[in-house]
């Protein structure tokens, strides 16, 4: 699958001079730890949800709503579940997938370090959700934080498709990877888990 093998071979692109546009805020005052995004795209607004103990936070593109999106960003925010392995997150949407799509593609689970904290790397394919009937494509990165694990998703809907993967521009995919690629979990202040630099207010 095309779409899968690009998102492996840019997996490794690194652009840490990227200046940062929008982080994620502390949760809880006894820790500084949050999540910063440089390259969230301009434009995007905060259609969320749920917020909670597991917060689920959405954005979409202006013109495009929770529910009629062509475009997406998914954070998941877990507190208090620090020892919960990234793998099991994976197989845990790797399931939800294959339950709501009639065919899908699956991309292998990579992990390592990412800023000084585990982190992982995955993708998965809708060929056609059996509720929408249209195709869908996720690219997702966790990490696993001291305070926190933060799974970051970059989602896509399409036509649906079949074997010769979604029709998506190759420079989508590539602003996708590196988006993800650059966003980290951080602490300020500390050399071990250092935040990027921002021109932009915290959010």
């Amino acid at each position: 699958m095309k779409t899968i093998a690009l998102a492996a071979s840019l997996c490794g692109v690194v652009l840490s001079s990227a200046l940062a546009q929008m982080t994620i805020p502390q949760q809880k005052p006894l820790s500084n730890e949050r999540l910063a995004m440089p390259l969230f795209p301009a434009g995007w607004k905060d259609v969320t949800t749920n917020r909670g103990n597991i917060e689920v936070l959405d954005y979409v593109p202006n013109g495009e709503t929770v529910t009629a999106w062509r475009n997406k960003i998914t954070l998941e925010v877990y507190h208090d579940l620090t020892t919960l392995p990234l793998d099991a997150l994976y197989r845990r949407m790797q399931g939800q997938n294959r339950d709501a799509c009639q065919g899908t593609v699956e991309g292998k689970f990579q992990s390592g370090l990412n800023n000084g904290y585990p982190s992982a790397f995955w993708t998965l394919g809708c060929k056609k959700n059996r509720e929408t009937g249209v195709g869908e494509t996720r690219y997702t990165k966790a990490i696993q934080g001291d305070a926190r694990v933060y799974i970051l998703t970059r989602a896509w809907r399409t036509p649906a498709y079949g074997e010769q993967g979604p029709d998506m521009p190759r420079r989508e995919l590539e602003d996708a990877m590196a988006f993800l690629t650059t966003a980290v979990a951080c602490v300020d202040g500390d050399a071990t888990h250092p935040c990027p630099a921002t021109s932009a207010p915290k959010k």
